[in-house]
């Protein structure tokens, strides 16, 4: 059985970020319009099963100290663009978004 969560919040350290991706697709901006999209699919998807998304095994540091997340699931949208959310007493939150770059130097990936 799926587990449903309360409530899916967006992380008030990076709601900007999120609101400013929604600005630049309703802008009609790409790849923002496919990336936002992408998310709201995820949305959905994560509404019906709260662990929906692929769950990452090693949490990296900046996650752990930045958020205290004990548990974090990571979803692809598209452009090579990332979102990761953790589950806490039955509640989404959403916290980072992320580039390919970025998704990178979090997981300590080297540049070829």
């Amino acid at each position: 059985m799926p587990f449903r969560p309360t409530r899916i919040v967006i992380h008030p350290d990076v709601d900007a970020t999120y609101r400013e991706l929604e600005r630049q697709a309703d802008a009609k901006r790409q790849p923002a319009v496919a990336i936002w999209k992408g998310f709201q699919t995820a949305l959905k998807r994560i509404k019906r099963d709260g662990q929906w998304g692929e769950a990452i095994p090693r949490i990296p540091k900046t996650f752990r100290s930045r958020y205290g997340v004990m548990n974090l699931y990571c979803v692809d949208l598209a452009s090579f663009h990332r979102c990761f959310y953790t589950i806490r007493c039955r509640e989404v939150i959403f916290l980072d978004l992320v580039d390919h770059a970025e998704y990178d130097r979090l997981f300590g990936r080297k540049k070829r």
